[in-house]
């Protein structure tokens, strides 16, 4: 038994050979190519060229300053729409706070492009939002909503809220319910609430969810080439417009160094002032008792209330709206409908091309989810058995994907097998979306294995099983759910990419969302609509089953 625990404690030997082949393998497949993107950044004429024409040119530089000012804006427009619905979240009746979190959690797990779709249908001229204001009588003739700054503000902003609130409601979950009773004994209003105390002992929380949300934005690529125009451009565009339309590798690779390295500053900045681990804590506390939330007067509840619900019917409206849009007979998206058909549906029956599509997702997530489980199993047992410079190496290297923005790893890996014989293939998308998966899998896996008793696994050694034997027979069971959640996680992340699958596929291997994000560029026709909402239920079935692993002992 002592000599069991030995060979696989906690530094021993042969942890700490798998942890330097789980380095080289995650620094040859992730960090090797982004890095050869700085040799493409020197090619081409003077070694600094691409460089110099970044510091010069006036179209780079407002690039530059676009995606700083509107991830700025996305930014700081989440954290406010955040905060109340939070706060509300935290101090409602448990039923009624799951529900919040239902509704939270659906846009959250509801693909982006279906979003940023919806989106546009309900901005366009004849969509839902200018038949409102023109059937009131607040406007004569429809408003421009799409491809301006507002479009992008509001479409992002929808898509990454939930990685505000979320962070934020474990902050107000870990918040003592009887200091806002006591300050508002003492006469302090809403304001002072705000200012003295919610804002100073959530600040972490937010802190956190505003890192996430901003360094998610600096690199989005999906919302604002649909939803914005020229005026909105920002970097990751200019990156996929440099190597798709220019093909000139040198401009777009220096543009992703100048990304890459813009995000990393942020998010060292942040390391600095909170830590790493802020990112993953999960805060659980006693809930803000609804009682002491209402006593004498309740102002903050109150307003509270009424913004979150506000924010609330904000991420649930644009996921519903395509439901009755999908039945609608006219050619012409308009809401509402006047006549109702299910032909669009048979459309994608009878059309090849959407079951094709749907059949490449399928499969490239089957097997991006199978590497990510697998490799970030692994992964998570060796970390949780090392300690020092190695342990927080593999941490770091592990959860890069998350940093990294995904448009960088796309034409990072794009480089690096445009000439090989799996560009195009299932097989080597699959392989990207492993890499965006697989701190998902690690995250939750690790979780599990923190609450693993490690005398089980040693009583089981010392009873004369082998180590496999133990693993499944003892391990196992007890980090399934972890494992299953982040399978989840992965499927969703794989089944929702787009950005990678514009630079790894043709038009042989196509996946639905590049399908449709195609779609959606020329116009969006009911029968997108009508896949939006199988992608919908998709997601749905999908957070169902997220609910019921977590669930289960």
């Amino acid at each position: 038994m002592t000599a069991a625990a030995g060979r696989i404690g906690s530094g021993g030997g042969i942890a700490r050979i798998l942890g330097f082949v789980i380095f080289a393998v995650v620094f040859a497949a992730f960090v090797w190519p982004i890095l050869t993107l700085m040799g493409a950044s020197l090619q081409g004429g003077e070694s600094l060229g691409a460089y110099t024409k970044l510091t010069t040119s006036p179209n780079y530089q407002r690039a530059f300053v676009n995606t700083f000012v509107i991830a700025g804006l996305v930014t700081g427009t989440a954290l406010v729409a955040a905060y109340p619905l939070a706060y509300l979240m935290a101090s409602v009746p448990p039923r009624t706070a799951r529900i919040l979190t239902f509704v939270v959690l659906l846009p959250f797990w509801t693909s982006a492009l279906v979003r940023t779709a919806a989106w546009m249908v309900l901005l366009q001229r004849n969509g839902a939002v200018n038949t409102v204001l023109t059937g009131t009588g607040i406007v004569d003739e429809p408003v421009a909503f799409l491809y301006n700054l507002p479009a992008v503000i509001i479409g992002m902003v929808h898509v990454l809220l939930p990685f505000m609130v979320l962070p934020l409601y474990a902050a107000f979950r870990a918040l003592d319910g009887q200091l806002l009773q006591a300050a508002e004994g003492l006469g302090a209003g809403p304001a002072t609430l705000v200012r003295r105390i919610i804002v100073p002992l959530t600040a972490p929380g937010a802190a956190a969810g505003a890192l996430i949300v901003f360094m998610s934005a600096i690199g989005y690529y999906i919302t604002p080439s649909l939803m914005g125009g020229p005026r909105q451009m920002m970097l990751a565009q200019m990156i996929s417009y440099h190597m798709q339309e220019q093909l000139d590798w040198a401009m777009a690779s220096a543009l992703s160094i100048v990304l890459l390295g813009s995000t990393l500053a942020v998010f060292f900045v942040f390391q600095r002032f909170y830590g790493f681990d802020r990112l993953f804590a999960s805060e659980t506390g006693t809930v803000i008792d609804p009682r002491l939330a209402r006593r004498g007067g309740g102002a903050a509840w109150r307003v509270a209330l009424v913004l979150g619900l506000v924010v609330a019917i904000f991420l649930v409206v644009p996921i519903l709206v395509v439901f009755p849009l999908s039945f609608a007979s006219s050619p012409f998206i308009q809401f509402p409908p006047a006549e109702w058909t299910t032909r669009w549906y048979a459309k994608l029956a009878a059309d090849p091309k959407w079951l094709a599509a749907f059949v490449s997702s399928l499969r490239v997530a089957v097997l991006g989810v199978a590497v990510a489980v697998a490799f970030g199993t692994l992964a998570a047992i060796v970390v949780s058995r090392l300690r020092g410079p190695l342990a927080r190496t593999l941490e770091v290297v592990l959860l890069a994907p998350l940093v990294v923005p995904p448009i960088i790893v796309a034409i990072a890996l794009y480089y690096t097998h445009a000439r090989g014989p799996f560009m195009g293939s299932h097989e080597l998308l699959a392989f990207g979306h492993a890499l965006l998966a697989l701190p998902f899998v690690y995250v939750t896996v690790r979780a599990g294995l923190r609450s693993f008793d490690p005398n089980l696994e040693l009583a089981a050694l010392g009873l004369g099983a082998s180590w496999p034997v133990m693993f499944r027979r003892v391990m196992l069971p007890s980090i399934l759910p972890g494992i299953g959640a982040g399978a989840v996680f992965a499927f969703i992340t794989s089944f929702d990419d787009v950005v990678i699958a514009l630079f790894l596929t043709n038009a042989k291997s196509r996946t639905l969302p590049r399908v449709i994000y195609e779609g959606a560029l020329d116009d969006i026709d009911p029968a997108i609509i009508a896949v939006a909402v199988i992608l919908i239920l998709f997601s749905l079935a999908a957070l169902v089953a997220s609910f019921l692993i977590r669930k289960r002992p």
